[in-house]
């Protein structure tokens, strides 16, 4: 017996494919270490962009690629033209930049802040963009850990922009 199931489109058409760029850290901190925590960083992005269902991460054979050229050409990473265009070439449809704009000690505190902006390749067009920030008695992890959930989740967040400012 052949059983035939029907799905809606939705279900059938491909999520659209984000790569979520290494940031860039405009902070006055430049410890060596620091470079780990921008990376967990950019890795939590794009766990929570994947975990909405709406979007595919880039593989990273691709990342890789676009990384490479982009190192190669010595281009401005966070122009968001420049970075369609090697978004186009790994097949990305956006692209999420995002930058560490300040990391400073208030008393006892640790305080990140956090700009990201998802780009749209095809006409590199801003599609969402948000900010975020975080405190943390602790470590530069825990408070940059703060301000991704923020930038991404919290009221001035991308995907809170993405819903509609739900």
């Amino acid at each position: 017996m052949l059983t035939v199931i029907f799905l809606p489109n939705k279900y059938l058409e491909a999520a659209p494919r984000v790569a979520v760029i290494p940031f860039e850290n405009q902070s006055a901190r430049q410890t060596s270490d620091f470079d780990g925590v921008l990376e967990q960083a950019r890795a939590d992005v794009e766990i929570y962009i994947v975990q909405t269902g709406r979007f595919d991460s880039l593989d990273r054979v691709s990342l890789q690629r676009l990384l490479d050229e982009i190192k190669l050409n010595h281009t401005a990473l966070f122009d968001p033209s420049t970075a369609a265009q090697y978004g186009k070439m790994v097949g990305a449809q956006y692209l999420v930049l995002g930058s560490v704009t300040g990391m400073s000690k208030k008393g006892n505190e640790l305080v990140a802040h956090l700009s990201l902006r998802m780009i749209e390749v095809e006409t590199a067009r801003i599609f969402l963009a948000g900010r975020g920030s975080g405190k943390s008695k602790g470590d530069a992890s825990t408070a940059m850990e703060k301000a991704v959930e923020d930038a991404v989740n919290g009221k001035r967040g991308i995907l809170t922009m993405f819903r509609g400012g739900k």
